[in-house]
């Protein structure tokens, strides 16, 4: 979906939470020829770095992208608003690639939808109970995270044309299957 958005190979393209850099190898291999990562984790990027040499990795502590204004022409962000579990951060980080994104630049943006399971639910509402959120959820090795209903990501996604959002079913990290979704947002022109 991405490529049929951002045909031209010579796009600047921003992978804001690009982990090590896994999506942005796949991007290098399609012809994309101006890629840069940036992610909140600097053992990830370490990682990408060392697995990926020539990739262009940063670490990033949060706060104003290290960008000009209109910088890229598109930017991707892979399960990166399950990772902001507060609305306030997931708002601010959609300002920040606004702010970067020429006119007319797109966002692509692929995350993870409330689910309708038993396991899902429990951890929801024991996340609602500790957080006050649902859809907020502990993991097993410490860290917390976010699932959202569809509205909440079209509300977010105000102040860019949407081109397409479509739902889908995805396999996790863990073999989980899990609701989801593919949206790609254009800035105005």
């Amino acid at each position: 979906m991405f490529t049929e958005h951002v045909p031209d190979r010579n796009s600047r393209v921003l992978d804001f939470g690009c982990g090590y850099g896994r999506v942005m190898v796949e991007l290098d291999r399609a012809g994309y020829a101006a890629l840069t990562g940036i992610d909140f984790s600097e053992p990830l990027v370490a990682r990408g770095r060392a697995e990926n040499p020539g990739l262009d990795l940063n670490a990033y502590p949060g706060g104003p992208l290290p960008y000009a204004d209109d910088t890229f022409d598109a930017a991707l962000m892979m399960a990166v608003f399950t990772c902001m579990t507060e609305t306030r951060m997931q708002a601010q980080a959609l300002l920040e690639l606004k702010r970067v994104l020429r006119p007319g630049g797109v966002l692509y943006v692929c995350d993870f939808l409330l689910n309708r399971d038993r396991r899902n639910l429990d951890r929801y509402q024991v996340g609602q109970e500790k957080y006050g959120i649902y859809g907020i959820f502990d993991v097993e090795d410490g860290g917390v995270l976010r699932h959202h209903d569809r509205n909440h990501m079209e509300a977010l996604f105000s102040g860019f044309e949407t081109l397409s959002f479509e739902e889908d079913i995805f396999e996790t990290m863990h073999g989980h299957h899990s609701e989801g979704f593919h949206a790609v947002v254009k800035m105005p022109s």
